[in-house]
């Protein structure tokens, strides 16, 4: 556990170099906690703050690495194949980084997307490459808009594990916003 707890901490310290890398108004799975916080990380406020933004978090880090993958594969335009394939490497990160705090906090975190979200991939697996790629780069802009505006807010927590994973990833999520109103200003 204590090794844990040095990783958790390696990754959420504050960067300031942007890696390559929506917040959904979807319901996610429930979040069963376990037990109170770990020794040495303060709540914020009474724990539910912490645990909402744990939970939209994964949910958005969940969907853009599928978005992602799907675009990589899916997408006709070498720029957006490409953009899709850092959205879900980076996003993956992120889970993985989301996944390594929650254990440390006794958390439980959703590990499926929701039903909707599913029937929505697969929608866009089945549409014509030109709508997805229209589709996904409006939804990306979209989500990245409410993500950047989570994370901000997080950035902010008195829980510095939850701050230092905000104010890490933050630049991350605003680089692929713009990436994202790059590609959209092509079509």
């Amino acid at each position: 556990m204590m090794v844990l707890a040095v990783i958790v901490l390696q990754c959420c310290r504050p960067t300031n170099k942007a890696e390559s890398m929506g917040d959904t108004t979807t319901a996610v799975d429930q979040v069963v906690v376990n037990a109170p916080n770990a020794p040495g990380s303060e709540p914020m406020g009474d724990g539910i703050q912490t645990i909402m933004f744990l939970e939209k978090a994964t949910l958005m880090a969940s969907l853009e690495t599928e978005w992602g993958k799907l675009a990589a594969e899916k997408a006709s335009d070498i720029k957006l194949r490409d953009f899709g394939k850092g959205v879900a490497k980076d996003q993956t990160e992120i889970k993985v980084l989301l996944n390594a705090i929650a254990t440390a906090k006794r958390l439980k975190l959703p590990t499926a997307l929701p039903i909707n979200e599913q029937e929505r991939l697969g929608e866009m697996r089945r549409m014509e490459d030109d709508y997805f790629e229209k589709l996904y780069l409006k939804m990306s802009v979209e989500d990245y808009r409410k993500n950047i505006e989570l994370f901000r807010g997080a950035g902010n927590s008195p829980d510095t594990m939850i701050s230092n994973f905000a104010h890490r990833f933050l630049p991350v999520l605003e680089k692929h916003q713009l990436q994202a109103l790059e590609l959209r200003g092509d079509r």
